[in-house]
């Protein structure tokens, strides 16, 4: 089973998203992990037509954590709409996202399942390289 996370998005978060992520990209089959996803883009349609017809202001998308490198990718920091939306604000709910799943660590208002640093370190799904000290 594939682990996702889900972030609430603002209509206007939206329509930037809708503006980079694309369903593929040209010579997608040479990349490891192409900054391309036919679901995240279908999501993100699905989404919007969503909010558009039953005037929501914001909506829930599940993503992986391909799709959430995927943003990361496409969606540059400085981005700003007229709207009001900012690549900013998109990248730092995909941040915590991915602590979530590579961690299992909550946001910053903590909960009842909180991890001190060492702990978390032991939860990696990869190992971190200790360095030494030089005398």
């Amino acid at each position: 089973m594939i682990e996702t996370q889900g972030i609430t998005f603002s209509l206007p978060e939206l329509w930037l998203l809708h503006a980079f992520v694309r369903h593929e990209m040209p010579q997608q089959e040479q990349w490891k992990l192409p900054p391309a996803d036919e679901e995240l883009n279908e999501q993100i349609a699905l989404a919007i037509e969503s909010c558009e017809r039953c005037g929501l202001a914001e909506y829930t998308v599940l993503l992986t954590r391909h799709q959430l490198l995927v943003v990361d990718y496409l969606v540059r920091y400085d981005c700003k709409t007229p709207e009001g939306a900012r690549g900013k604000d998109i990248l730092l709910k995909t941040f915590a996202a991915r602590r979530e799943l590579t961690l299992g660590l909550p946001n910053c208002e903590g909960s009842a399942n909180d991890a001190t640093y060492s702990e978390a370190m032991t939860r990696l799904p990869f190992q971190v390289k200790k360095e030494r000290k030089e005398d």
